[in-house]
């Protein structure tokens, strides 16, 4: 294992600029979507990704210009969303009059099986990573039908198995292969909705969180490094989840925060399943050994490391700061302090 590969430095993310239907539609045009660890959900042939190993969930991210939106769309698994910069309007049901707005730093978890669409309300170019429950989609995503309809006519034809064809570049569709045909109007009375008081419980806010009570976490110095119980099982005994899961089937992951107000250490630990650390704000160095191998390296805003399963690994955090952790599984046992 190389665990260079795993250190994914923000500068190095890679855009498809036609990942979905609406890609090329006016007002959804100019979208920037990057698979960064799995496959995501993208609907593009073209879509590169920086880490294809499997962990049991995937990690991707929305790029946008402002006033921009992803059109109104659905999933089979969990949809999890990490405000990076700007500010983005998350809006649900069939009629995008419900609505939420979230800062730099804010979670919101979004339920399956309901219509969702976001855009960036800010004033500058705006990204936000997101978190896809396990390895397959389960389908990838269902669009309404206005937005099939609104594609028309832009170049681009989303086929039966949920891929793209791009006719701009001069691809067609394949002998045998019929476009995704729109749901129908008995199909749309079975999607959930939710008014706004039922969404607020899924939305997070890093200026409101509060530290664990949990004792396991590792941390040299309690004083200044707080870890965050974020995003996970309600009932999970030990931790007070500030979040309500948006997946009600197993969402394969579970987020937790550690935010630092100066220096700060965590000790040596390992973890019987993968995790991933997602820098919101901050410098923090990192130390991973896995099989003899070692990696030392500086993580910085938007940089990602993922720690292999089993690996021993510690933090330090070199001035204020504040990252995301994403740890498999829906019952994660508790780190081992080394």
């Amino acid at each position: 294992m190389d665990l260079q590969k795993r250190l994914i430095r923000y500068k190095d993310l890679i855009p498809c600029k036609a990942a979905f239907i609406d890609a090329k539609t006016p007002g959804s045009h100019l979208k920037d979507n990057y698979s960064i660890i799995g496959g995501g959900v993208s609907e593009s042939t073209h879509q590169k990704v920086n880490l294809s190993e499997k962990h049991g969930f995937c990690i991707g991210a929305a790029g946008q210009p402002p006033r921009i939106k992803n059109s109104p769309h659905s999933h089979f698994t969990a949809e999890v969303f990490m405000v990076y910069s700007s500010a983005w309007r998350f809006y649900w049901n069939n009629d995008e009059k419900s609505e939420v707005i979230c800062h730099p730093g804010d979670i919101i978890s979004l339920p399956t099986n309901m219509f969702r669409g976001f855009e960036n309300v800010g004033d500058e170019y705006g990204m936000i990573f997101s978190i896809l429950g396990h390895d397959d989609a389960g389908g990838g995503v269902v669009w309404l039908p206005r937005v099939i309809e609104e594609a028309t006519g832009h170049g681009l034809i989303l086929l039966e198995n949920g891929k793209l064809v791009d006719t701009t570049i001069g691809e067609t569709i394949p002998e045998g292969m019929n476009p995704m045909p729109a749901l129908t109007t008995e199909q749309l009375t079975t999607f959930d909705e939710y008014t706004i008081d039922q969404m607020l419980k899924h939305v997070g806010q890093v200026g409101k969180y509060k530290a664990s009570t949990y004792k396991g976490f590792p941390n040299k110095t309690p004083e200044t490094l707080r870890w965050i119980d974020v995003l996970g099982p309600m009932e999970s005994e030990g931790h007070q989840f500030q979040v309500k899961p948006g997946d009600h089937n197993g969402d394969q992951f579970n987020v937790y925060g550690l935010q630092c107000d100066s220096k700060g250490k965590t000790g040596k630990y390992s973890r019987d399943e993968v995790e991933v650390m997602l820098v919101h704000r901050g410098k923090f160095q990192i130390t991973c050994t896995h099989n003899g191998e070692r990696i030392t390296a500086t993580l910085n805003d938007g940089d990602i490391f993922t720690f292999p399963k089993g690996s021993v690994r510690s933090i330090t955090a070199k001035n204020y700061g504040f990252a995301y952790f994403v740890v498999g599984g829906d019952y994660p046992n508790a780190p081992k302090k080394i």
